[in-house]
């Protein structure tokens, strides 16, 4: 019996899939460990592995859209024959959720023997085509394209694992030269694929689909720079390095328990209010951005912040997250101020009502009556939707987070 290739199942929520492209053409050869296809789904896109060797012989075109368990191929061992007509299996209802893992464990790849379906490998940042004994590195349906549209794949820039050139690579190369205008011409061209195309759609039509206004408010933070201080030097002996992030993290969440209304969600016209919050931090990657949520933060306290924020952004950058890592947010915190920025506008990562920006600590003035006091100062940038809630509420709940982070020895209680 041939080894049957299923669509590939990543996160609880996860409904349907995209075969984006097969990396293995129909009829080629393919060894435990080789990329078979891209699967793309709404928040994610992976590389699905060979874990068997054979023929590969697809039942689902590139871009057909499946449910997971779906059965999207075979693979025929070199003994076995391959009919004519392919059969038409029954999907997987049971397979498992490719990188799942529990609350207290740290997340790890499933051994062979427990995964259903091939393994999946997360997309790699862009690189230059490898090359193979003199073989550039390119998807069959790319190779194809290229033929057809005169395109040299030397010349392309492969985004796809290891630098393996896609589809999309040759046609946005084809597409730059069609539209380059007369003369010459420096610079090169990057198709816009993967995690880099999904963060565009999502911000464009966050930006499309919601009411956003950004206020700012400034903050003196004269005792939370003493407190965090304290807090390093007495928390260093655990291997615990409270950020000032982690304090704006504390704060908003003990705000958004006093204003649950930011803690909102529109969704299909329904307001949502959540009752537990899920805060989200923004994570900088050289392919993107994502947002690791610690669950459950008003049960939290400002230590487990700290220690939850630094393992989360560990796993981010190291690659090592998995989709539930991302999924359930119901606010979002992103800090600017490591590059010297001072105020800047965020944008809602829907469907959440709210965002918030951190700016740079400087050295600026605050008022103690008609006195100006020299005192480190901080902007917090807050982005909300008019349509959950207005300006007086959400200015509220701003100033909540501000006189949380004056008084910082709240956090504490």
């Amino acid at each position: 019996m041939p080894s049957e290739i299923y669509l590939v199942k990543v996160g609880m929520t996860m409904e349907e899939g995209t075969v984006e492209e097969w990396y293995v053409a129909d009829g080629d050869r393919v060894e435990p460990g080789e990329m078979l296809y891209r699967l793309e789904t709404e928040k994610v896109n992976l590389d699905v592995d060979a874990e068997t060797a054979g023929t590969v012989k697809h039942l689902a075109d590139a871009g057909t859209t499946c449910k997971p368990g779906d059965v999207v191929g075979f693979i025929y061992a070199d003994d076995e024959t391959i009919p004519d007509v392919l059969p038409t299996p029954k999907p997987k209802l049971d397979i498992a959720v490719a990188g799942e893992a529990s609350a207290n464990d740290k997340p790890q790849e499933p051994s062979a023997g427990e995964r259903e379906g091939p393994a999946p490998r997360k997309k790699e940042p862009a690189a230059k085509p490898r090359r193979a004994g003199g073989r550039i590195a390119a998807s069959p349906v790319a190779r194809k394209l290229a033929g057809e549209l005169g395109v040299d794949l030397a010349n392309v820039t492969g985004t796809g694992p290891r630098g393996r050139i896609t589809k999309e690579d040759v046609q946005a190369v084809a597409d730059a030269a069609a539209n380059a205008p007369a003369g010459p011409q420096g610079g090169s061209s990057t198709p816009l694929t993967g995690m880099r195309r999904t963060i565009g759609e999502r911000m464009h039509g966050s930006l499309r689909d919601t009411a956003q206004l950004t206020m700012d408010m400034e903050v003196a933070m004269d005792d939370a720079v003493k407190l965090r201080g304290d807090l390093v030097a007495e928390w260093e002996g655990g291997g615990i390095r409270v950020t000032y992030t982690d304090l704006v993290l504390a704060a908003a969440t003990k705000a958004l328990g006093q204003h649950p209304a930011m803690n909102s969600a529109l969704k299909d016209d329904v307001l949502v209010r959540f009752e537990a919050v899920h805060i989200g931090l923004a994570v900088a990657l050289d392919e993107g951005l994502i947002v690791p949520v610690i669950k459950d933060a008003q049960s939290k306290s400002l230590k487990e912040i700290a220690t939850h924020s630094a393992e989360l952004a560990t796993r981010a950058r190291d690659g090592k997250w998995t989709l539930d890592d991302v999924e359930g947010g119901t606010f979002t915190v992103t800090s600017l101020g490591m590059y010297g920025v001072d105020t800047f506008t965020p944008i809602l990562n829907p469907p959440q009502a709210g965002i918030l920006g951190v700016g740079r600590i400087y050295d600026g003035l605050r008022w103690e009556g008609e006195t100006a006091v020299k005192a480190a100062m901080m902007r917090l940038s807050l982005t909300w939707d008019h349509r959950v809630l207005d300006g007086a509420p959400a200015a509220e709940f701003l100033a909540a987070v501000r006189d949380f982070l004056e008084s910082p020895y709240r956090l504490l209680v």
